[in-house]
Protein backbone atom coordinates (compact mmCIF):
# COMPACT_ATOMS: atom_id res chain seq x y z
CA UNK A 1 0.00 0.00 0.00
CA UNK A 2 1.07 3.58 -0.64
CA UNK A 3 0.60 6.50 -0.21
CA UNK A 4 1.35 10.53 -1.61
CA UNK A 5 4.11 12.22 0.38
CA UNK A 6 3.00 15.98 1.46
CA UNK A 7 4.88 19.04 1.00
CA UNK A 8 6.26 18.71 4.91
CA UNK A 9 7.49 15.42 4.93
CA UNK A 10 9.75 16.20 1.73
CA UNK A 11 11.15 19.38 3.50
CA UNK A 12 11.92 16.66 6.46
CA UNK A 13 13.68 14.94 4.09
CA UNK A 14 15.47 17.27 2.41
CA UNK A 15 16.56 19.35 5.64
CA UNK A 16 17.95 15.71 6.95
CA UNK A 17 19.85 14.05 3.78
CA UNK A 18 21.66 12.27 6.60
CA UNK A 19 18.67 10.19 6.75
CA UNK A 20 18.05 9.43 3.48
CA UNK A 21 20.09 6.37 1.46
CA UNK A 22 19.89 7.23 -2.08
CA UNK A 23 22.22 6.91 -5.10
CA UNK A 24 23.37 10.97 -5.97
CA UNK A 25 25.72 10.16 -8.94
CA UNK A 26 23.45 11.03 -11.81
CA UNK A 27 23.31 14.54 -10.34
CA UNK A 28 27.14 15.17 -9.24
CA UNK A 29 29.11 17.06 -11.97
CA UNK A 30 32.40 15.68 -12.41
CA UNK A 31 35.37 17.42 -13.91
CA UNK A 32 34.69 20.23 -11.87
CA UNK A 33 37.90 22.35 -13.54
CA UNK A 34 37.51 24.02 -16.77
CA UNK A 35 40.27 23.63 -18.80
CA UNK A 36 40.92 27.22 -18.92
CA UNK A 37 41.75 27.04 -15.02
CA UNK A 38 43.84 23.99 -16.20
CA UNK A 39 46.00 25.92 -18.31
CA UNK A 40 47.13 28.89 -15.93
CA UNK A 41 50.12 26.81 -14.61
CA UNK A 42 51.62 26.46 -18.08
CA UNK A 43 50.50 29.53 -18.79
CA UNK A 44 52.27 31.05 -15.12
CA UNK A 45 55.26 29.06 -16.06
CA UNK A 46 55.83 30.23 -19.73
CA UNK A 47 54.83 33.64 -17.96
CA UNK A 48 58.20 32.89 -15.67
CA UNK A 49 60.12 31.47 -18.23
CA UNK A 50 59.77 34.61 -20.62
CA UNK A 51 60.22 37.29 -17.97
CA UNK A 52 63.30 35.24 -16.85
CA UNK A 53 64.56 35.92 -20.47
CA UNK A 54 63.70 39.36 -20.39
CA UNK A 55 64.93 40.14 -17.00
CA UNK A 56 68.65 38.31 -17.41
CA UNK A 57 69.53 38.22 -20.87
CA UNK A 58 73.13 38.04 -20.28
CA UNK A 59 72.41 34.38 -18.74
CA UNK A 60 70.69 33.48 -21.65
CA UNK A 61 73.88 34.44 -23.85
CA UNK A 62 76.17 32.99 -21.73
CA UNK A 63 74.23 29.85 -21.20
CA UNK A 64 71.77 29.35 -23.89
CA UNK A 65 71.06 25.81 -23.67
CA UNK A 66 70.54 25.57 -19.79
CA UNK A 67 67.97 28.27 -20.54
CA UNK A 68 66.38 26.10 -23.14
CA UNK A 69 66.45 23.17 -21.09
CA UNK A 70 65.27 24.37 -18.05
CA UNK A 71 62.20 26.27 -19.88
CA UNK A 72 61.31 22.73 -21.85
CA UNK A 73 61.76 20.68 -18.96
CA UNK A 74 59.46 23.18 -16.60
CA UNK A 75 56.64 23.63 -19.16
CA UNK A 76 56.46 19.80 -19.72
CA UNK A 77 56.39 19.71 -15.70
CA UNK A 78 52.99 22.17 -15.92
CA UNK A 79 51.51 20.47 -18.82
CA UNK A 80 51.69 17.21 -16.54
CA UNK A 81 49.87 18.62 -13.37
CA UNK A 82 47.09 19.26 -15.36
CA UNK A 83 45.70 15.62 -15.17
CA UNK A 84 46.62 15.81 -11.28
CA UNK A 85 44.51 18.91 -11.03
CA UNK A 86 41.22 17.14 -12.51
CA UNK A 87 41.81 14.60 -10.17
CA UNK A 88 42.33 17.07 -7.05
CA UNK A 89 39.54 18.97 -8.39
CA UNK A 90 37.14 16.02 -8.69
CA UNK A 91 38.09 14.40 -5.54
CA UNK A 92 37.70 17.71 -3.58
CA UNK A 93 33.90 17.57 -5.32
CA UNK A 94 32.98 14.74 -3.68
CA UNK A 95 34.28 15.38 -0.18
CA UNK A 96 32.36 18.26 -0.08
CA UNK A 97 29.20 16.17 -1.09
CA UNK A 98 29.79 13.56 1.26
CA UNK A 99 30.50 16.30 3.96
CA UNK A 100 27.41 17.55 3.33
CA UNK A 101 25.37 13.60 3.10
CA UNK A 102 24.65 14.63 -0.62
CA UNK A 103 22.19 17.24 0.07
CA UNK A 104 22.44 19.72 -2.88
CA UNK A 105 22.40 16.30 -4.67
CA UNK A 106 19.21 15.17 -2.76
CA UNK A 107 17.60 18.47 -3.77
CA UNK A 108 18.54 18.12 -7.38
CA UNK A 109 17.09 14.98 -7.79
CA UNK A 110 13.87 14.54 -4.96
CA UNK A 111 11.05 14.95 -7.19
CA UNK A 112 7.69 17.07 -5.81
CA UNK A 113 5.79 13.65 -6.68
CA UNK A 114 6.36 11.08 -4.25
CA UNK A 115 4.89 8.15 -2.73
CA UNK A 116 6.05 6.29 -0.05
CA UNK A 117 5.51 2.38 1.16
CA UNK A 118 6.26 0.24 3.61
CA UNK A 119 8.63 -2.66 3.07
CA UNK A 120 9.13 -5.27 5.68
CA UNK A 121 13.12 -6.95 5.39
CA UNK A 122 13.53 -10.28 5.33
CA UNK A 123 17.05 -10.66 4.60
CA UNK A 124 19.84 -8.47 4.35
CA UNK A 125 23.88 -9.62 2.54
CA UNK A 126 25.82 -6.50 3.79
CA UNK A 127 28.81 -7.69 1.44
CA UNK A 128 26.89 -7.57 -1.35
CA UNK A 129 24.66 -4.68 -0.60
CA UNK A 130 21.02 -6.43 -1.18
CA UNK A 131 18.54 -8.29 0.37
CA UNK A 132 14.64 -9.42 0.32
CA UNK A 133 11.86 -7.60 1.40
CA UNK A 134 8.04 -7.78 1.30
CA UNK A 135 6.96 -5.13 -0.67
CA UNK A 136 3.16 -4.03 -1.29
CA UNK A 137 2.34 -7.98 -0.46
CA UNK A 138 5.07 -9.92 -2.94
CA UNK A 139 8.70 -10.93 -1.53
CA UNK A 140 11.47 -9.21 -3.97
CA UNK A 141 15.17 -8.53 -4.27
CA UNK A 142 16.53 -4.88 -3.33
CA UNK A 143 19.85 -3.71 -3.54
CA UNK A 144 21.33 -0.59 -2.60
CA UNK A 145 25.42 -0.75 -3.52
CA UNK A 146 25.35 2.47 -5.20
CA UNK A 147 23.51 4.43 -2.44
CA UNK A 148 25.50 7.27 -0.26
CA UNK A 149 24.40 8.09 3.44
CA UNK A 150 24.31 4.19 4.33
CA UNK A 151 22.74 3.28 7.25
CA UNK A 152 22.17 -0.64 8.32
CA UNK A 153 19.09 -2.18 7.37
CA UNK A 154 18.22 -5.24 9.39
CA UNK A 155 16.16 -8.20 9.01
CA UNK A 156 12.42 -8.05 10.70
CA UNK A 157 11.92 -4.50 10.38
CA UNK A 158 10.38 -2.37 8.27
CA UNK A 159 11.59 0.40 5.63
CA UNK A 160 10.41 3.40 4.14
CA UNK A 161 10.62 3.63 0.42
CA UNK A 162 9.96 6.41 -1.03
CA UNK A 163 10.02 7.04 -5.06
CA UNK A 164 8.53 8.83 -8.26
CA UNK A 165 8.16 4.91 -9.97
CA UNK A 166 10.12 5.87 -12.43
CA UNK A 167 13.67 7.16 -12.09
CA UNK A 168 14.11 7.81 -8.40
CA UNK A 169 14.06 6.08 -5.43
CA UNK A 170 15.33 5.98 -1.94
CA UNK A 171 14.62 4.58 2.11
CA UNK A 172 14.79 6.91 4.46
CA UNK A 173 15.89 6.00 8.21
CA UNK A 174 13.98 5.54 11.19
CA UNK A 175 13.98 8.08 13.27
CA UNK A 176 12.00 10.82 15.78
CA UNK A 177 11.91 12.85 12.11
CA UNK A 178 11.16 10.78 10.16
CA UNK A 179 8.70 8.44 11.77
CA UNK A 180 5.76 9.74 9.98
CA UNK A 181 6.64 7.90 7.43
CA UNK A 182 6.39 4.67 8.59
CA UNK A 183 2.75 5.72 11.04
CA UNK A 184 0.52 7.24 8.40
CA UNK A 185 0.92 3.96 6.30
CA UNK A 186 0.46 1.51 9.19
CA UNK A 187 -2.39 3.36 10.86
Amino acid sequence: MSRKITPEERNILLNNPELVMFNPYSSLKTHHCSLGKALILPAFTALLFFLWGFLFPDFINAHPMIFAGTGCVALIVASGAIPILYLVMDDRAFKKAREEHYAKQLKLLLPKDLTCRIAHILWVTVEKAEGGWILDGKEEMFGYCSFVNYFMIEPDTDLAVISDGDRFCAYVKRDTKTECFYHKIED
